[in-house]
This record gives C-alpha cells, sequence and structure tokens, in this order.
C-alpha cells in the first residue's frame, strides 16, 4: 500500500482510551507499510502531546520546541525569508526530511492542526520507497550518486556531509533530503537533482488536515512539506523515537523494481 492510495481508512480515532494495543494493530501496521498514519481525536495540545507520549517515550527537543516537547507550527510574521525557518511562514515548504542537520535525524514525527486556515495548506507527504523504486527502474545511475557518503551537505556553519539515499547493513534503505537553501550537492550529484524532483513530484500525495486530524510520519521514509496558506493555521508537531509497539525495524525495506533491478544484476553476472 503507498500513500497515492490514502482513503477514508487512513485516519485511525483516538481518545482517552487509545493504548499500546491500537498503536501495534493500527497504527504500526500503517507506518510499515507506507511510512505514515493518520490519527483523528486531537483536539487540544493535551491530547496531542498524550498521543506524542504514547507513540513516541522520549520527545527530541528541537530548537523551536516548548518545554514540553511540542513546537508550535504558524506563520509568525517575521521567519519568512530567514533560511530554516520556511515552516514558521505562510509559504509553500518543499518536501524534506525533518532534522537533517543532525547525525541521526528524528525517526517519527507527528503533525498535528488545531486550526486549519482559511486556505491553502494542504500537508505534502512523498514516499520515498517508492521514488527509489522509480529512480532505480529510469536512472539507475542517479541511486548510486545520491549514495555517496559526501552526496549532499546540509546545515549552514554547523551542518554536515551526508549522503542522500543510504543503504543500512540489513539492506534495508533512509533517506535525508532537503530542497531549501541549506542543502548544497556534490559536482556529481547535481546533474540528476531534476530527475529526482520530477521523481518525488509524481509520488506526492497532498491531504488537508481538518482540526482534530493529524499524521505520524516515518522520518526516515517519507518526506513532508506544505502548500502556501491564508488565515490561521496552526498545527502541533512532536519529534522522537518509536515506542516498541509499533515494532519498527531500522529504514524501510527495498522497493520491488530495486529487488529485480539486483536480481537481474546478480543473473548477469551468473551467466
Amino acid at each position: 500500500m503507498s500513500l497515492s492510495s490514502v482513503g477514508a481508512d487512513f485516519f485511525v480515532p483516538w481518545g482517552a482510551g487509545s493504548n499500546a494495543a491500537l498503536v501495534d494493530a493500527r497504527i504500526g501496521v500503517a507506518l510499515r507499510e507506507r511510512g505514515a498514519a493518520g490519527l483523528v481525536g486531537l483536539r487540544s495540545r493535551a491530547d496531542v502531546l498524550a498521543a506524542a507520549h504514547l507513540l513516541m517515550p522520549a520527545l527530541r527537543a528541537h530548537r523551536d520546541s516548548d518545554p514540553d516537547g511540542l513546537t508550535v507550527i504558524r506563520d509568525t510574521g517575521q521567519h519568512a525569508h530567514r533560511p530554516g525557518f520556511a515552516g514558521l511562514g505562510h509559504g509553500a515548504l518543499l518536501a524534506h526530511t525533518e532534522g537533517t542537520q543532525a547525525p541521526d535525524p528524528p525517526r517519527l514525527i507527528l503533525l498535528a492542526c488545531l486550526h486549519c486556515g482559511q486556505a491553502g495548506g494542504a500537508t505534502v507527504l512523498v514516499d520515498d520507497r517508492a521514488v527509489l523504486g522509480e529512480l532505480a527502474s529510469l536512472q539507475p545511475a542517479a541511486v548510486t550518486a545520491l549514495m555517496a557518503p559526501r552526496a549532499a551537505y546540509f546545515g549552514g556553519a554547523a551542518g554536515r556531509l551526508a549522503p542522500v539515499l543510504e543503504r543500512l547493513p540489513t539492506e534495508r534503505w533512509r533517506i535525508q533530503l532537503r530542497q531549501d537553501g541549506l542543502a548544497k550537492f556534490s559536482p556529481a550529484v547535481q546533474p540528476y537533482l531534476p530527475a529526482l524532483r520530477a521523481v518525488i513530484r509524481r509520488n506526492t500525495a497532498t491531504l488537508r488536515l481538518e482540526p482534530g486530524q493529524a499524521v505520524i510520519l516515518d522520518n526516515h521514509r517519507v518526506l513532508h512539506g506544505r502548500s502556501s496558506f491564508t488565515g490561521d493555521r496552526l498545527l502541533l508537531r512532536a519529534l522522537g523515537e518509536p515506542c516498541p509497539a509499533l515494532q519498527l525495524e531500522a529504514g524501510f525495506a527495498p522497493p520491488p523494481d530495486l529487488l529485480s533491478s539486483a536480481g537481474s544484476e546478480a543473473e548477469a553476472a551468473r551467466l
């Protein structure tokens, strides 16, 4: 199941009785299958915090987070043109991995809507398992370039060099990407950026969250962003590592196209 098939069953009802069994039975399955799950019923900061602590026992602090670990995402009227602060404006936010400047970006993101604004503000989701599969099929050299340890530089003066696509020792994968002024790419990667961006566009789903709705995302698999908006749009965000009940292995399974490609190469080498 992919994000392109998100339907009415995407949102899991959340309430006072929500527990580890629900997390395992519905949310864990969705995260393992498509990298994202929806929640409905988070109507207050207390609701969001309770859900966040059940899904992520220890929340990760962020530059903009409050003492309880939640970050208020809204147009502050002061950050729109500052590098790295686009989320606190009202403009479009290109699909990205949260926390690319850190050596180990947080695994999970919870984004909960308290006010949806007047117009726009759709949440943008990109399943990079599908992106990896399409790139491997159409532009295998792009995958190789994006796997290089110095494929990208993320951040400002205190940033770091990193691969965009990383194959783990378990043969599973993870991605880290940003597309703003705090991302620079190696000369070997730059020729493939148009192809990468085109594949991302083709594998993008949009979802306009209503008050009380939320998404929980595998940040090592799903890129997120938003469209521009008007009005008072207010989301709360939590970052952290998954609770054991979610049963998330590191990274995501390789897509069928990549497995087929690898199998063909192995067969050719054998012959």
